[in-house]
């Protein structure tokens, strides 16, 4: 199928989910792909250790000023937002793989892998343009490995991508 058809069908089969959500009928499968989401943590911890350090900090000279709460709320809050709303994913659809970055997110077609690398608590995916790795981990981004490699293994097998076992 030529890109401009793909396109085609996933907007009208995103159009029809919508529809049949609505009429309470389950959506078709397949449509969407399949999101693995994790959990983030380490910015969280460190955005919360500033504002407790801007609390204690400035304790004496600026307690009476509103700025004083707002920058050790803000920096707490940040935290939170991110903790909770902004999680790390990856998420396997037809022949590409997504993923949220840093900076924003990331797209990866099936064609510019080079080599997936499965361990027991990480994975990861080597680009073939540039020195790009997508690194996902059990303990930094708190996401289910076992789903995971499974949900690789099956896209790697339906786009020919060299897989890498090293043991469980």
């Amino acid at each position: 199928m030529s890109r401009k058809w793909e396109r085609m069908v996933a907007k009208n089969t995103k159009q029809l989910n919508k529809q049949r959500i609505k009429q309470g009928k389950k959506p078709l499968s397949g449509s969407d792909g399949v999101m693995i989401r994790g959990r983030s943590w380490f910015w969280p911890i460190v955005l919360l250790c500033v504002g407790i350090f801007c609390f204690i900090a400035f304790r004496g000279m600026y307690q009476d000023d509103a700025m004083y709460w707002v920058t050790g709320g803000s920096y707490i809050l940040l935290s939170l937002f991110i903790f909770f709303l902004r999680r790390p994913y990856l998420k396997i659809s037809g022949n590409t793989l997504k993923t949220r970055r840093f900076s924003g997110d990331r797209l990866l077609d099936a064609n510019d892998i080079k080599l997936i690398t499965l361990m027991k608590d990480a994975v990861v995916i080597e680009s073939k343009t540039g020195k790009m790795r997508w690194t996902f981990s059990r303990y930094y981004h708190f996401m289910n490995m076992e789903q995971l490699s499974e949900k690789l293994k099956e896209f790697a097998k339906n786009h020919a991508v060299p897989v890498k076992d090293e043991g469980k």
